[in-house]
């Protein structure tokens, strides 16, 4: 399965996809990626700059046009050239005619260009099929924060009832009271905190297609829902044909092009015209024709193909140091993906399980008058640290999920 659908079916869980309807309704990943890839700027401008070299390619494509010069000689002299009795005008029509096959070469570069400037919009495809991901997938972190601040302000609250309940009672000192009070008070600003960047994140990824204040209240988004990943050999076969390196294969067309038209060039063309002469003094007319060459083609091509031969090494070098690059990126986000699982088995496995016990223990401890506030407050910071580090993994791994599909995509995983 290709890893793009794997980690948006992921994304999505189990509730399925509609069709985007109004705002009460959560956001799903596909709606809005298909919104993103319908409405960025960035994707209209190179829509616009294909058309563009597509009308290039077609206009440097055409054959030389013809061209007409007419000359008017011996008019307003001096003796028997006064006047226009001795005027000599001429017509004449005239066409470049080009050998070597530059035409074809020149047709050669343009359909390069416009295979390259495809590849460029593809490449913008998936970067913002991969940005609209991250910033969704940030969203919805940052909605579990703010569900974890929620809760984490009820518990404070609950305490501090029960504290100033005992404090009332006699059971517990004064400052126990305060102490809850400091933990209501940071609980309330982490929650505001949590707010805030929540509706950062929604603000950013609304802009994603355009829009300055976000259309919806939540997305919708399983992300405990860990997809597996393909084995590591199976991406790294990947390589050879991601977007990247078929832009180098696009660049390197586009230079071999050029180098052809510069091959071509070696062969000079011939300047052909053609007209008709009349003396005014005979009123005679006559034909009058000419062929101009220019001298000098071969070493000015030898130039040009040296140019894109150097140019062809070039980008055969660099295409290898971004295989090279590109693979090393591979190898480090596939490993920080397996930590990222270990991680997130291992605290919703075993940490976070025995933190919720010992919360409640040293809670019915509290109760019974056994274990101090002190306790109490630290086992309730110690769930809700580890609750949103267990968060945070699952973030890490969808967010390097959603990297590793940037890095080994190829023209066919543009989404949808």
């Amino acid at each position: 399965m290709n890893l793009c659908y794997a980690w948006v079916l992921a994304l999505a869980g189990a509730c399925g996809v509609v069709p985007w309807a109004h705002a009460t309704e959560p956001l799903r990943l596909q709606e809005a990626v298909s919104r993103a890839l319908g409405a960025n700027p960035a994707l209209a401008a190179e829509a616009a700059q294909l058309d563009a070299v597509r009308a290039r390619a077609e206009r440097e494509g055409l054959a030389p046009q013809y061209f007409v010069t007419g000359e008017l000689e011996n008019v307003g002299g001096t003796g028997s050239l006064s006047g226009v009795n001795s005027a000599e005008s001429t017509l004449r029509i005239g066409r470049l005619i080009e050998l070597g096959g530059k035409r074809a070469a020149r047709q050669a570069l343009g359909a390069a260009e416009i295979d390259q400037q495809q590849t460029a919009a593809d490449a913008t495809r998936i970067e913002l099929t991969s940005r609209t991901a991250a910033r969704f997938i940030e969203v919805a972190v940052d909605q579990q924060r703010l569900d974890f601040a929620n809760e984490r302000v009820r518990q404070a609250e609950r305490t501090r009832r029960e504290v100033a309940g005992w404090v009332s009672a006699a059971r517990n000192p004064e400052s126990d009271l305060r102490a809850a009070e400091i933990v209501v008070a940071n609980a309330e600003l982490d929650r505001e905190h949590a707010e805030h960047e929540l509706s950062s994140a929604r603000t950013t990824l609304a802009a994603t297609w355009g829009d300055t204040i976000p259309d919806f209240d939540t997305v919708a988004a399983d992300l405990t829902d860990l997809p597996e990943v393909e084995p590591l050999d199976t991406l790294l076969a990947r390589l050879p044909n991601t977007i990247d390196q078929q832009a180098f294969s696009r660049e390197a067309r586009l230079a071999e092009a050029r180098r052809r038209i510069a091959e071509a060039a070696r062969k000079p063309d011939l300047n052909f015209n053609v007209g008709v002469r009349r003396l005014e003094g005979p009123s005679d007319q006559g034909l009058v024709m000419s062929v101009s060459v220019p001298l000098g083609s071969r070493t000015r091509a030898g130039y040009s193909i040296a140019e894109a031969d150097a140019q062809l090494a070039a980008i055969e070098a660099r295409r290898k140091a971004e295989q090279f690059e590109r693979h090393q990126l591979v190898f480090e986000k596939y490993q920080e993906l397996g930590h990222a699982r270990t991680e997130v088995e291992s605290l919703r496995g075993r940490v976070v399980p025995k933190a919720e016990q010992a919360l409640a223990f040293t809670r019915r401890g509290f109760e019974a008058g056994r274990f101090s506030f002190l306790s109490l407050s630290q086992a309730q910071t110690t769930l809700f640290e580890l609750r949103e580090r267990l968060v945070e993994a699952y973030a890490r791994y969808h967010t390097l999920l959603v990297e590793l599909d940037r890095l080994t995509a190829t023209t066919q995983d543009t989404f949808p």
